[in-house]
């Protein structure tokens, strides 16, 4: 047990080396990601949205603030950032949706740092950001009225959601609505792969920082990953060449 606890440590610290690395050498070593569709049709989704007055609702899902399927819902948040910079100056600005009364509270604070930020801070109603429904299901009934009482022309769901986020999901598509959605539960995952356009499966739902450029961590974020990956399967085919020998570690 102390020598995992050892090596989750040792992968920790090399994580956080590797970031501060990345972030100190930026652009001087500049990387290409792989293209994700979803991403590169938001961008022109929200340009679509502000140029013809209508809104982006952004849903963080059914999950928690402090529970274990809180890392879609932050990843999300990273997201609503973007959006928020992007459709602040717009006749009708971004709308934020969850299930959870703390993270409404969070999304809350998310879009006023957005606005402050963006120098739009009188735009900013907190009202904007809300809690649709305290069970998946009420949650997902209430995405059709606020769809459409809205005029939501894009829809992204990003955050932890169960069977719900297939409807959630399909109400967008009936409308004809973009349809951007992610989540960690992989389920739900192959739910939202056949009712979503642009579904976002696995790690794809966490890079939407890096993609969206929010902030030059995000993009090193995604160049530590990839390093680690080569490392530890650079130690799983060494360990395997020193077993073919016969030498044991």
């Amino acid at each position: 047990m102390i020598g995992i606890n050892l090596l989750g440590l040792l992968v920790l610290v090399l994580f956080v080396v590797l970031l501060i690395v990345f972030i100190a050498i930026g652009d001087r070593w500049p990387v290409s990601f792989r293209k994700i569709r979803g991403y590169e049709a938001l961008l022109k989704a929200l340009e679509r949205a502000v140029e013809s007055g209508e809104r982006v609702h952004l849903s963080l899902g059914t999950g928690s603030l402090i529970g274990t399927d809180s890392a879609a819902a932050f990843a999300g948040l990273v997201v609503l950032t973007e959006i928020a910079k992007v459709t602040s100056l717009s006749d009708r600005p971004v709308v934020v949706s969850t299930g959870d009364g703390a993270m409404a509270i969070v999304a809350q604070d998310t879009l006023r740092s957005a606005y402050r930020e963006a120098g739009a801070l009188d735009r900013y109603e907190p009202i904007s950001a809300r809690m649709l429904g305290p069970t998946p299901f009420s949650y997902a009934a209430n995405i059709p009225i606020l769809l459409e009482s809205e005029r939501v022309s894009a829809n992204v769901l990003l955050g932890a959601f169960g069977a719900e986020g297939a409807l959630a999901a399909d109400f967008g598509e009936r409308k004809q609505t973009f349809v951007m959605a992610g989540t960690e539960d992989i389920q739900s995952q192959a739910l939202l792969y056949a009712v979503a356009e642009y579904p976002l499966i696995g790690e794809e739902v966490f890079a939407g920082g890096a993609y969206l450029d929010v902030s030059p961590a995000h993009r090193a974020s995604l160049r530590v990953q990839d390093t680690v990956r080569f490392i530890i399967v650079g130690g799983i085919l060494i360990g395997l060449l020193l077993n073919l020998l016969g030498i044991s570690l």
